[in-house]
């Protein structure tokens, strides 16, 4: 006894299995992001309400994809894609910006003034981090008077 599919049937079959795979988590996702975590810390402290922004800087515009995150008040952060919120960074070499915000307070309409306690070279996108093809959890940017942020995992 042999089985056919119809053409009908077959593209059906195509389209039921491709969907099945694109909902199963990691399958259908960007096979050049992985999972990307760490902490930011001023003179051994966690610094909370940072942003912090990884851009690629290999890959090209096609498949390169952005990715931020904010620490919590222990100062740790995971990244999540800027375009589709998928979790994680992209391998390879990427540029660094983290900013400060603080909480938001009543305000008589004026700027507020803020006292920065990370240094200029953590916002002036001069930092990097070699994000490792299985991902990391240590992507840790430490400030200091004694000591240098991290820049390569």
């Amino acid at each position: 006894m042999k089985f056919r599919l119809s053409p009908r049937s077959r593209v059906g079959l195509v389209c039921g299995v491709a969907a099945f795979c694109a909902a199963l988590p990691g399958c259908g996702g960007k096979s050049n992001v992985v999972p990307v975590s760490g902490r930011v810390t001023v003179d051994g402290r966690p610094l909370a309400n940072v942003a912090v922004n990884f851009g690629p800087l290999t890959g090209g515009l096609d498949g390169a994809y952005a990715a931020y995150g904010k620490t919590d008040q222990e100062g740790r952060y995971t990244l999540k894609l800027v375009d589709d919120d998928q979790r994680g960074g992209m391998v390879g070499k990427n540029r660094i910006t983290l900013n400060e915000s603080s909480p938001g307070g009543e305000s008589d309409g004026a700027a507020p003034r803020t006292q920065f306690k990370l240094p200029p070279t953590a916002r002036d996108g001069t930092l990097q981090f070699e994000v490792p093809a299985g991902g990391t959890d240590a992507a840790n940017f430490e400030f200091g008077n004694a000591s240098k942020s991290t820049k390569d995992g």
